[in-house]
């Protein structure tokens, strides 16, 4: 999924107060880490899926859309 995509299908959606999106991960402030994770993401240079905020994004995208 690239960041385009990404950005169409999280941005302006509600989320709750936490998200987990991995065992040792908890998203406290969603606005807040999709801001920083969208730009460190676009500003990335080499391959975007070793970026570890796109990384953290995908699993957001799982985590807020599994069941």
């Amino acid at each position: 999924m690239s960041i385009s995509e990404l950005k169409s299908v999280l941005l302006g959606q509600e989320y709750p107060s936490e998200v987990r999106i991995n065992p040792d991960q908890v998203v406290t402030n969603v606005d807040l880490f999709l801001k920083t994770s969208f730009q460190i993401a676009e500003a990335w240079t080499k391959e975007i899926d070793k970026c570890p905020a796109y990384i953290r994004l995908v699993r957001f995208h799982e985590a807020v859309n599994k069941g």
